[in-house]
């Protein structure tokens, strides 16, 4: 984006000052280094009053909208830092300023083995059963 920005690209088809949203889908820590950009080295080529929001990928168990609580996620006011925790389930986009990232990455690294013993599950029965039907 920075390259982008300084136009060693080629070409540019805007200019990111003109940019009023910025969207970040993907790890916790990439999400997290787009957060830092906008306020270091992308912050004098951006619009100072852009939103800025990211796709959360929190652990969920319940899929039915704030019943577990395994998908909370810790907020700071960026401005008051006053802690709050919010339901990921029932809002995936969140402002990227508010979330505490390394509150997720500890959340999503505890569903780690879970997650492994899960496959390799998957992995034993579907090996016992290679006629079954994978969609």
């Amino acid at each position: 984006m920075k390259a982008y920005a300084e136009g060693a690209l080629g070409g540019e088809m805007f200019k990111l000052a003109q940019v009023n949203r910025i969207i970040a889908i993907g790890s916790d820590r990439m999400m997290n280094a787009v957060r830092e950009a906008r306020h270091g080295v992308l912050a004098p080529h951006l619009n100072p009053k852009h939103l800025g929001i990211v796709s959360i990928n929190s652990p969920m168990q319940c899929m039915m909208k704030e019943v577990c609580a395994q998908c909370l996620q810790r907020w700071v006011d960026p401005e008051t830092g006053k802690e709050q925790f919010v339901f990921t389930c029932y809002n995936q986009d969140q402002p990227i300023d508010r979330v505490d990232f390394k509150n997720l990455s500890a959340r999503l690294r505890a569903n780690s083995a879970q997650e492994k013993l899960t496959n390799m599950w998957l992995d034993r029965i579907l090996a016992k059963k290679p006629d079954l039907r994978r969609i």
